[in-house]
């Protein structure tokens, strides 16, 4: 155990002596496995609309697209996500590269700001953890999110240097623009002025003077929101009818969600330090003669303030937007990635050896979890293409093909070949979806900018029926967002299913009245006695 503790001792003396070469490797390893994912994972329903807006013509469509309120995003992700495509072109890759180096930028950030007050291989457990929490998803999808958390790192660093009395000037202008150019990505990203005004709260108590540097600076950062009002009111006359309606309990449901990923790793090394503790005996010596926790008094406090990001998000929700989920409150993210690194210094108590498998435990969950991803992602897209198949194999090949789910849709008109996308068709109607779904958000979006600015087959959905033609049905019936089936089955229309390929069922729809007709498992309904 000697020679082991000995060897340890090494490499964590290794990374510490040459932090940028540990960066470098680590940095190569995350975007070579993420690049993996984002170049063979299909793209999803969000980021179909993500390519639709950023592909239009020129800015000014853009703004027009957004001012419709139907995306309810600044336009400055779409500034960032043009230029990506216009250097690398129109493929998967470019289209998610914003949210690759928005969460890479985020645990450099995170490197540097723990190992600033404890070594580099806490660094390095605080740069690795968020990529084990539910942020993982957001660092390979084509959504503002991943900037979000990039840009909250930036401050973060920014906000500690100016603290420090390092390059002031520099630092306050990054943090000021940091934090307006997550608050230009997404409205939400507001929330990270909490944690640094809880920071710089507890540091103006403590020296018992203000530094009104800073506060100018963070409510300079909101100066873009002036200039995105237009866009703030049409995106609130969505959230009357929101399809995320906010509660209570998403506040504990947010930290399960970021958590629940996570406890196999934590778990493991929590046994293997008590493991190592109580029963290896070795003579490794404890590398801090003390183990205070590390952090400054007011660095502390921005770290919580971080935490609480969840809590404000959520009750802001309730009494004032109408709309949450959960990836809404992500920059708690950075929160959770310093006090858990700072945690786990004071449990392990400065011990190498548990620090590095602490670390690699970490790397090898990242990783397993990629792999897990890339399977999921194959077989989505064998399901997919089964679903094509079968809406090619159909009989009726002349009908239109129309399909029960706004995701369904979106995904097929994307990947569905063109004899079939010239087929495909999506039924609206914002009433029907209120009655039976509670929102209505989705069915307008589908009106008022999938139709007219992606291009799509949309059509109002009573006109369609009220035509009395034949269709085809595509769709699972189980979806949160079918409302269509189950309207067709419960006003009587005649249901007859076809065929199946996964969840995905094939109906035939009549608009004549008769029975035989199917209920939304696909079950026969039984003629009643008269």
């Amino acid at each position: 155990m000697d020679r082991i503790a000995r060897l340890a001792k090494a490499s964590a003396g290794a990374c510490q002596n040459h932090k940028i070469w540990l960066l470098s490797i680590v940095s190569l390893f995350y975007l070579i496995v993420i690049g993996q994912i984002s170049l063979r994972k299909q793209l999803e329903n969000d980021e179909l609309f993500t390519l639709n807006i950023a592909m239009l013509p020129g800015f000014g469509e853009v703004w027009a697209a957004l001012l419709t309120g139907a995306e309810q995003l600044p336009p400055f992700f779409y500034v960032i996500t043009r230029v990506s495509l216009s250097l690398f072109g129109e493929n998967n890759l470019a289209l998610r590269l914003p949210a690759i180096l928005g969460v890479w930028v985020m645990g450099l950030c995170l490197f540097a700001f723990v190992t600033k007050r404890s070594t580099a291989l806490y660094g390095l457990t605080a740069m690795l953890f968020p990529l084990i929490t539910g942020a993982y998803y957001y660092a390979f999808e084509a959504r503002p999110y991943g900037l979000v958390l990039g840009f909250s790192g930036l401050g973060l660093i920014c906000w500690q240097s100016w603290a420090d009395g390092e390059k002031r000037a520099l630092s306050l202008a990054g943090l000021t623009l940091s934090l307006a150019a997550a608050v230009s990505c997404h409205y939400y990203a507001v929330l990270i002025l909490i944690p640094f005004a809880c920071g710089q709260a507890a540091r103006m108590l403590a020296r018992r003077r203000p530094d009104y540097w800073i506060w100018a600076a963070m409510a300079a950062s909101l100066t873009p929101l002036l200039f995105f009002l237009p866009l703030i009111r049409s995106a609130r006359s969505y959230s009357a009818a929101f399809w995320a309606r906010p509660g209570w309990s998403d506040i504990t449901g947010f930290y399960y969600f970021m958590l629940i990923s996570a406890a196999v790793p934590l778990t493991l090394i929590l046994i293997l330090t008590f493991c190592y503790t109580a029963f290896i005996a070795t003579q490794e010596s404890e590398s801090d003669a003390t183990f205070s926790f590390g952090l400054f008094r007011h660095e502390l406090v921005a770290a919580i303030g971080f935490l609480s990001i969840p809590i404000v998000a959520v009750a802001m929700a309730m009494y004032i937007t109408r709309a949450f989920t959960y990836r809404y409150a992500l920059p708690a993210t950075l929160g959770l990635a310093i006090l858990l690194s700072f945690a786990f210094r004071h449990l392990i108590r400065g011990r190498d050896t548990l620090t590095i498998i602490l670390v690699l435990l970490l790397a090898f969950s990242f990783v397993s979890r990629a792999g897990k991803t890339l399977h999921e992602s194959a077989r989505v897209v064998n399901s997919r293409e089964g679903t094509v198949k079968m809406l090619l194999s159909a009989q009726n090949t002349s009908l239109p093909v129309v399909c029960s789910d706004p995701h369904t849709f979106l995904v097929l008109s994307h990947y569905a070949p063109p004899q079939l996308r010239s087929r495909l068709a999506y039924l609206a109607d914002p009433e029907a979806s209120m009655r039976y779904l509670g929102h209505d958000s989705l069915e307008r979006g589908m009106l008022d900018l999938l139709k007219p600015w992606f291009r799509l087959n949309v059509q109002e959905f009573q006109p369609f029926i009220d035509s009395r033609r034949q269709f085809l049905l595509c769709g699972g019936p189980d979806h949160f967002l079918n409302w269509v089936l189950q309207d067709l089955v419960s006003t009587g229309r005649r249901v007859e299913l076809l065929d199946r390929s996964g969840d995905s069922l094939l109906f035939l729809v009549s608009m004549d009245k008769r029975p035989g007709t199917f209920d939304q498992g696909g079950q026969e309904i039984k003629k009643q006695s008269e």
